[in-house]
């Protein structure tokens, strides 16, 4: 059997790694980008904030302004007054303009703008009301009150207008983490002081008028206490405009010395400091650097880095607390900061923190006393400082990281440079050794024809004999290493599997949503792109199981299922597969097979996978207008079969003949190459061939074209050692044992039924399998029989509303039965389709009094039409569905598909729509957007469900937003289905729509049921009652895992709970009664599949509960130590549902 070199391995290992060390700059490219466009949505979302609260204070200067004129008749009050009608109105374009995106937003814009005319204009009324008619007419007309019903609609109107906003930052802050957070904390306690400042004012300037009413002394006082309130006013706005500077000046991508130098420029320039430091803690040397001044010639008199309770700012950087330096020092006491040594300066040392962790220190020195102004203002920026810095900062960590990457790979590539040279020098050694050993046994060779010389040179013969011993006892270390090589690179594709599946999971995941374009919000170039993704994404998963096959192969772990095949059935499978291909590239594809036994005994997996592959390079070498062939005939070796692909194509080279069989070599691996490919096909067919017991044999000339033989016996003799594993049963085997249903004599009548009712009169059971499903897909019951002697019997019992007639019968043929049918007056009326793969003449058909006459073999369009026309004449009512679509377009498209499956459908565009609807009307399904004008479906789903009556109502969701855990699982207590809008949605929906109305047919409202009926029903169900009402744990820490899973095994009426890691499974089984079966995730955080399923089987209560285990790794040891760990049983991701099915029953039903 052949086997890599050792160089060879590393080659392979070295192109991984290159593939991963790819995908992690791609996905940390990605998420650098992300981060840029999240802080320019926060920052979009900020601007709108603040304007808004602009508005509301220039409209509360405004009212003060006039209140203050109203009380004191001084013009000069009205300076607010006038200083705000221009801020608003420009204020009120700005915020047009930042939201002009946002239709929602623009009406709230335009509400605002109306409210604050019409406040405006009742401000200027008092005013000149004021100035015509005097204090006491106001007072006494209460006319100081108008205007606040306008205010508080307007702050009602501005809260929204946030709370909008809001909702954005909270999308930027789970993307930006904590700095988001903070800042939205910022902007809602700034919210709340500001409307605490208002309240306090409004109070205080009433008190005022009262007072004013009793006694006219305190006029002065109160005149006195308004100007304060006006300059505090300013004070604000003051501030507000300076930490609106510092933010603007904060914005955008800069490093940590560009930040901290705007910021302090800023600062000093905002309250005319003489000068200032600035200051970054170093966490690794547990100090401050020095990263920015301001004014300074003298740099030498400044400490470039200060330790922690060193000086003023090393003190304050451990206290956590601003401090402020002022007056002259006594000459004793040496006090130094960063600035001064002695006196002239009052001085402000703030320091600034991000999440309670010291972030740097601010240094701003002033020549006069310190401003109660310009404190608040540094103050009040020190928090958004902190933010800016700690973004600043990490923005540089995630640079840095994207660097190491880099750096990391370089090291690993030097590090697989020197494996090669090692492994090159082993080999000479080995070579060496070999050679020894060959003169080693010469010399005994000569010694043994040399009997007179053995007596003299017995010691030198000992002496070489331990040589000898010396070098097999290296060989067999070498032996040792290399079996102990080979475990490390079993561990190392085990790892490989796992670790290129998870995360290839989610690129195809991803990509395909991308390329589905739900939201109809990607160009076609973005969708082309995410195609290409999504392609190459399948292209890698490929490559990975040709490497794990290629793996198996080497190592000896390859099973080889034998069997007895027929040979016709293998062509038939390759003329199946490649027939489309070959008729799209407009290639001549043949085959044929000559003298050959009818069947052989092999593995036809295998034998069809080699085949598979040497068919697609056939064709992918071969150009437009050429020839391949496919011909099986008898081996020149006895007892063999010669399996012939011989194409036209480009040829192969002499000197490329043998190398294309070996791994990851092609006949052409140039970089500029015209084919593509890994090289790995015919590698493994040359492997899998052996383990067959035959052999590819190659005959070629450069631009003649190909020709591959496989080679294998009749009776296949080489057969790999096969270690016992417990066989899962097929899904097939928990279906009924047989869908074709039991004789006519055994089949009775079923009175009441609430669907139209078809008897399939066929005798090939695969064929009327078909027949049967088709009738079920298109509303109707069947009753099936598979001869013709009871036929008319049975149709006069059941009076159907159609028959599907065979001609060829056993026992009577269908010319006889359908004319039994028509000279019976009760049955004559009845529809008859008939269907045959002989000939039948059409006026024949419509003179015996057949409706229609269908030709095997049928196609799909045949059948579809056959049970739309049965529907039509049936005459029985219609399932009804209400379908709940906000898009008038797209609710018109699916109606027009459903009308055309037999279904009646209403539409509702809105939520209140169809909840009257509902209570109008009697619907057997529900097809419901969540994303609806008025209410949120699953607030609808809350209202509909709080009704007895529509409990047990089934509601498919049809949606195309994206859900966060909390929504899925109020989701799952109601949905019985989801489905995600796409091209290919709407497939999808009709088939959920069909399942959930065909199981109200198959419940109708009766009691009794014909014991033949139940008979029917409980064979063809046999596997979902297995299923139904089992309770299911799905353990995942992946949502959309966790969501997929469930809305499948809920389709099988299971019931399922949700559990996120090992530790909460845990808490789940304890708290939840009758779980019948666990699904368990292996890699998870906290608690791990492993130690999880460990921990179930120490709890006796548990020994007997059977758990699933679901894992990316693919490797038949990752199964062991499942089982090992107490799973039950193993199944691999991407899941086949399938096959977890088929598990599910197995386990339920024992």
């Amino acid at each position: 059997m052949f086997r890599f070199s050792f160089r060879q391995q590393v080659l392979i290992g070295f192109g991984v790694s290159i593939i991963l060390v790819f995908i992690v700059g791609l996905l940390s490219f990605y998420s650098i980008r992300k981060l840029q466009d999240n802080q320019t949505e926060v920052e979009h979302s900020q601007q709108v904030v603040n304007t808004s609260h602009n508005i509301l204070q220039y409209l509360i200067d405004a009212e003060t302004g006039m209140r203050g004129y109203v009380a004191t008749n001084k013009v000069r009050f009205l300076d607010p007054y006038n200083a705000a009608l221009p801020r608003i109105s420009h204020d009120l374009n700005r915020l047009q303009t930042l939201t002009e995106q946002d239709p929602d937003q623009q009406k709230n814009i335009t509400d605002l703008t109306q409210l604050t005319e019409e406040q405006l204009t009742l401000l200027k009324t008092n005013v000149d009301k004021r100035e015509a008619l005097g204090l006491d007419y106001m007072v006494q007309h209460d006319m100081l009150l108008n205007g606040k019903a306008v205010m508080d609609r307007i702050r009602g109107l501005i809260d929204n207008i946030n709370k909008v906003e809001s909702k954005s930052l909270l999308a930027g802050k789970a993307r930006t983490a904590e700095a988001a957070n903070n800042t939205t904390i910022i902007i809602v306690v700034g919210s709340l002081i500001f409307l605490i400042i208002i309240v306090v004012l409004f109070i205080y300037i009433q008190k005022t008028f009262e007072q004013q009413k009793k006694i006219e002394a305190e006029v002065k006082e109160t005149n006195t206490a308004l100007e304060q309130v006006l300059g505090e006013n300013e004070s604000k706005n003051w501030l507000l405009t300076g930490i609106g500077n510092l933010n603007e000046k904060m914005q955008g991508q800069q490093s940590e010395k560009e930040l901290a130098a705007n910021i302090l420029t800023e600062v000093c320039q905002y309250t005319n400091a003489l000068t200032g430091t600035f200051y970054l803690f170093s966490e690794d040397d547990e100090a401050l650097e020095l990263y920015s001044y301001f004014a300074f010639h003298d740099l030498s008199v400044v400490k470039k880095k200060i330790k922690l309770s060193e000086g003023w700012l090393g003190q304050v950087a451990t206290d956590q607390k601003p401090a402020t330096i002022k007056g002259h020092l006594n000459d004793k006491l040496q006090l130094e900061t960063s600035i001064i040594s002695q006196e002239l300066a009052e001085i402000l040392i703030v320091p600034f923190f991000f999440d309670k962790k010291l972030k740097g220190v601010m240094e701003v020195a002033f020549q006069s006393q310190l401003k109660d102004n310009d404190r608040d203002y540094i103050m009040a920026a020190a928090d958004d400082i902190g933010i800016a810095i700690n973004t600043a900062q990490a923005r540089t960590i995630m640079h840095d990281l994207f660097e190491e990457t880099q750096q990391q790979a370089e090291e690993l590539e030097a590090q697989q440079e020197e494996m090669r040279v090692t492994n090159e020098e082993l080999l000479n050694k080995t070579e060496m050794l070999q050679a020894s050993e060959e003169e080693l046994r010469v010399q005994q060779e000569e010694l043994r024809t040399i009997n007179a010389e053995l007596e003299e040179k017995a010691s030198l013969l000992e002496e070489k004999n331990q040589a000898i011993e010396e070098a097999r006892h290296a060989i067999n270390q070498k032996v040792t290493e290399l079996e102990t090589t080979g475990k490390y690179k079993s561990e190392f594709l085990a790892n490989m599997s796992h670790e290129l599946r998870t995360p290839l999971n989610s690129i195809l995941v991803l990509a395909r949503i991308l390329k589905d374009n739900k939201t109809d919000n990607l160009s076609e170039d973005q969708i082309k792109y995410a195609s290409v993704i999504f392609n190459a994404g399948n292209d890698l998963l490929t490559l990975i199981n040709d490497i794990l096959d290629l793996s198996k192969i080497e190592s000896g772990k390859m099973d080889m299922q034998n069997d007895d095949v027929k040979v016709i059935e293998i062509v038939r499978d390759m003329d199946m597969l490649f027939t489309e291909v070959a008729r799209n590239k407009k290639i001549n594809f043949t085959h044929s097979i000559t003298n050959l036994p009818e069947s052989i005994f092999t593995d036809k997996v295998r034998v069809e996978q080699v085949l598979k592959n040497l068919l697609s390079n056939a064709f992918k070498f071969t150009p437009e207008g050429g020839s391949i062939a496919i011909n099986a005939v008898s081996g020149k070796k006895p007892n063999t079969i010669d399996f012939i692909i011989k194409d036209s194509g480009i040829g192969i080279a002499a000197d490329k003949q043998k190398v294309i069989f070996e791994a990851f070599q092609q006949a052409d691996g140039s970089t500029s190459r015209k084919y593509g490919g890994t090289g790995l096909g015919l590698s493994i067919s040359r492997e899998l061939a052996n383990l067959l017991g035959g052999a590819i044999s190659l005959k070629s000339e450069l631009g003649q074209g190909s020709e591959f033989i496989l080679n294998i016996p009749f009776e296949a003799t080489q057969v790999t050692p096969v270690v016992e594993e417990p066989q899962l049963p097929s899904i097939e085997s928990f279906n009924a044992k047989s869908n074709f249903l039991q004789p006519a004599e055994q089949v009775q009548t079923q009175q009441g039924r609430p669907e139209p009712l078809v008897v399939i009169v066929e005798d090939d059971k695969n064929f009327a399998d078909i027949l049967h499903d088709y009738a079920k897909e298109h509303g109707y019951q069947s009753i099936m029989v598979n001869e013709g002697t009871h036929v008319v019997e049975i149709i006069k019992e059941n009076m159907p509303d159609a028959v599907v007639l065979d001609i060829m019968l056993p026992g009577k043929d269908g010319w006889q039965i359908l004319k039994e049918l028509k000279q019976d007056d009760a049955l004559k009326d009845i529809p008859v389709h008939l269907m045959s793969a002989g000939e039948a003449a059409a006026n024949k058909v419509r003179r015996e009094g057949a409706i229609s006459f269908m030709k095997k073999p049928i196609n799909t369009e045949t059948l579809d039409k056959l049970f739309a026309d049965m529907m039509s004449q049936s005459g029985v009512r219609f399932k009804q569905i209400l379908l709940v679509e906000d898009h008038e377009a797209q609710s018109q498209a699916l109606k027009e598909l459903m009308q055309k499956q037999g279904i009646t459908v209403d539409q509702a565009f809105t939520g209140e729509q169809a909840f009257t609807m509902l209570n109008e009307n009697d619907y057997q399904c529900v097809i419901l957007d969540l994303n609806l004008p008025d209410i949120s479906g699953l607030d609808l789903l809350d209202k509909v469900k709080a009704i007895d009556r529509f409990t047990e109502l089934p509601v498919v969701v049809n949606t195309a937003m994206e859900l966060d855990k909390t929504s899925v699982n109020r989701l799952m207590q109601y949905a019985n289905a989801m489905v995600m809008k796409s091209n290919k949605s709407a497939d999808r929906l009709i088939d959920e729509v069909n399942l959930f109305l065909h199981k109200i047919s198959a419940n109708p409202q009766t009691t009794e049921k014909p014991s033949a009926q139940k008979t029917l029903l409980t064979t063809v169900n046999k596997g979902k009652e297995v299923l139904k009402g089992k309770k299911v744990l799905i353990v995942d820490d992946d949502m959309r895992n966790i969501f997929a899973l469930s809305s499948a095994l809920q389709t099988y009426d299971l019931q399922v709970e949700i559990a996120n890691d090992g530790d909460e499974a845990l808490e789940k089984l304890e708290t939840t009664e009758g779980i019948d079966i666990v699904l368990m995730d292996i890699m998870m955080p906290k608690m791990d599949g492993y130690e999880a399923t460990r921990q179930i089987r120490k709890q006796n209560k548990w020994a007997k509960l059977p758990v699933i285990a679901l894992t990316a790794k693919a490797m038949k040891e990752d199964r062991e130590k499942c089982i090992a760990a107490g799973a039950n049983d193993y199944i691999t991701k991407p899941i086949d549902m399938d096959r977890l099915i088929s598990l599910l029953q197995l386990w339920l039903d024992n």
